[in-house]
């Protein structure tokens, strides 16, 4: 046998994606992003459902089986029942589907303020709250904190910390961070 076909045989084993998930022979993506778009085409069909959205798919392997992490937001903010519904029905179609060979644990969560802010809808949804842009240009980083005034599909303009409005271009921002903000005691 060719090298690359033992190559991918090894990498479905490892990957415990099953030969009947379609994604065997497919050599221009990893098994693993294959995996991942059928993950997030079942998880954004579910999401409609409760006028959501999918923000990030994960799959990573540990010893007793694969965890497939979901997030999913809501322009409302996502509830731990919306939550619960979500994984319900994906486990459903997941089994259906016997995309994931072996043991796996779904996690379907609310994307919370340690995960960075990944596509316009999450930007839209959080205008008016301070936020965290971290930029690259030229190879050089930096780190501008602000209120997030506007976006849209190809930039957004935050009031710094320092009264300045600026904008930025979605496509040089590396990293977009909610800043949790505690209102003082009084009294």
């Amino acid at each position: 046998m060719h090298i690359s076909v033992w190559y991918r045989i090894f990498y479905l084993l490892l990957c415990k994606v099953p030969p009947q998930a379609g994604l065997f022979f497919d050599g221009k993506k990893s098994l693993k992003m294959a995996l991942i778009e059928n993950i997030s085409e079942i998880a954004s069909t579910i999401l409609q459902s409760i006028d959501g959205y999918l923000v990030d798919v994960n799959v990573r392997g540990e010893r007793d089986g694969s965890i497939v992490e979901v997030f999913v937001d809501t322009d409302k903010g996502v509830t731990a029942d919306e939550c619960a519904q979500v994984n319900r029905y994906m486990s459903s179609e997941l089994e259906k589907r016997n995309l994931i060979s072996g043991r796996y644990r779904l996690e379907v969560s609310s994307p919370g303020l340690d995960r960075p802010l990944t596509i316009v809808r999450q930007y839209k949804k959080n205008i008016g709250r301070q936020v965290k842009i971290i930029t690259s240009f030229d190879d050089q980083k930096n780190t501008v904190e602000g209120v997030l005034e506007n976006v849209n599909d190809a930039t957004l303009t935050l009031t710094t910390n320092e009264k300045q409005e600026k904008s930025f271009a979605l496509n040089d921002i590396r990293g977009a961070y909610v800043l949790p903000q505690f209102k003082k005691r009084t009294g």
